[in-house]
């Protein structure tokens, strides 16, 4: 079974009490039957009550929620004519969606993208105490999971073979901010230069740069024998080459679906 349609119980009977409340004895059969499993996903009456209901966040898992989300965008996308992507002033349509459409058909990169935007339901703040050489007593560094320069600078203390992880944690945090927050990127027709030493969300940079930082990371994430180990060598490759094809559905999602949700589900920015 494709792993986006791997549910939790609760999930599956909220789904069948909320299409088919008839099959809630059945729901044991219902659980390894792709097909019907896939038929409920992409029914509009299951993604209306989860944008409807106010109480949603506790009735669903993230997993669910973003699984509804990013297979209607992918019916959306497969009707649409072009894309739009926006400089400091205008919408620009841009013919692009026969690359959108390709990307977001693959299964495995539908899935990435779900598990993505699970991972930034939650958050983790760490504290490393290390020695430095020549002096005296432990020094301290805090890491954020949502900061990339804390990711990067946390990279280049550790040995490459833990490295896999937070490459691709980077690449994430780059796609996730201009696919759901662009607003918290400079636009695309600006450049920014000289890097403060220690950047977070108060300080931003361009959409250039976070796709550079982005495709750079999930480059080298792919590379990794761990991302063969876990079969995510080919995914990690394809958002490598089609980063901002990536961003194309988040963006989608961000702006239909999500216009006054983010903050709900996802840590805060501010």
């Amino acid at each position: 079974m494709r792993e986006y349609l791997r549910l939790s119980e609760n999930d599956l009977m909220f789904m069948v009490e909320t299409l088919s409340p008839e099959l809630k004895s059945k729901i044991d059969t219902i659980k390894d039957d792709e097909e019907i499993i896939s038929a409920m996903l992409e029914d509009p009456r299951l993604f209306s009550r989860i944008m409807n209901d106010e109480e949603i966040m506790l009735k669903i898992s993230p997993k669910l929620f973003f699984t509804v989300l990013m297979i209607k965008a992918r019916i959306d996308l497969n009707r649409e004519f072009y894309t739009v992507e926006r400089d400091r002033y205008h919408k620009i349509p841009v013919f692009d969606i026969d690359k959108v459409r390709e990307l977001i058909n693959e299964d495995d990169i539908l899935n990435y993208l779900i598990n993505m935007l699970v991972s930034f339901t939650r958050t983790e703040s760490q504290t490393i105490y290390y020695v430095v050489k020549g002096r005296r007593g432990l020094r301290r560094i805090k890491f954020s999971d949502i900061d990339v320069f804390d990711m990067i600078r946390l990279a280049d203390m550790i040995e490459e073979e833990m490295r896999f992880p937070i490459y691709k944690r980077i690449g994430d945090i780059c796609l996730w901010l201009l696919g759901i927050f662009p607003e918290y990127v400079m636009p695309r027709s600006f450049v920014h230069s000289n890097l403060p030493t220690r950047v977070g969300f108060k300080y931003k940079l361009s959409v250039e740069e976070y796709e550079e930082i982005g495709r750079t990371f999930y480059k080298l994430a792919s590379n990794s024998y761990d991302a063969k180990v876990f079969g995510l060598d080919r995914p990690l490759s394809l958002l490598s080459e089609r980063f901002t094809i990536a961003e194309k559905p988040l963006n989608l999602i961000s702006e239909r679906y999500l216009v006054f949700r983010k903050d709900k589900w996802f840590v805060s920015l501010n």
